[in-house]
């Protein structure tokens, strides 16, 4: 194995650690962690939900929080999960033929207040190499879906 890429991957387990034993916040206190890079989890009822990387956590949280679903786009990615909707690049399917969709728009403003009140953890990680790993590492340990990681 390349001993620079060994170097990365060994890293990994204190970087979780540090990650998964970070101080639990509401997904609007990031301001302590305004422009700072690294990974952070969501938890709902003490259990991991999600797992992302940002280069501005306080800006990332905004979005994933804003009421667009051109933003918002876990609480868009949970609502097509519940009701079993397939991604589409098509016009019939898309995001804004979705938010069309009464059904759709209540299921999506559902997950956005669900995602407006988990708990989130984070741990700054300035190198990109490290966040992809340890955002793919983070998901493997806490058995999250990997769908996240299909090519789009």
């Amino acid at each position: 194995m390349n001993e620079r890429f060994r170097e990365h991957v060994e890293s990994m387990p204190a970087l979780f650690q540090a990650l998964d034993s970070s101080a639990p916040f509401a997904v609007s206190g990031a301001v302590e962690h305004r422009r700072k890079a690294g990974v952070y989890a969501f938890f709902e009822n003490g259990r991991p939900v999600h797992v992302g990387r940002t280069r501005n956590l306080q800006q990332r949280l905004r979005s994933h929080v804003r009421e667009s679903h051109l933003s918002a786009s876990l609480a868009f990615k949970l609502a097509r999960r519940a009701l079993g909707k397939k991604a589409t690049y098509k016009t019939k399917g898309s995001r804004a033929d979705l938010m069309n969709d009464p059904a759709f728009y209540a299921a999506f403003a559902t997950q956005l207040a669900r995602v407006k009140a988990v708990e989130v953890r984070f741990v700054e990680v300035p190198d990109p190499i490290d966040q992809y790993l340890l955002e793919l590492y983070a998901h493997i340990v806490y058995r999250l879906e990997l769908d996240e990681f299909d090519s789009h």
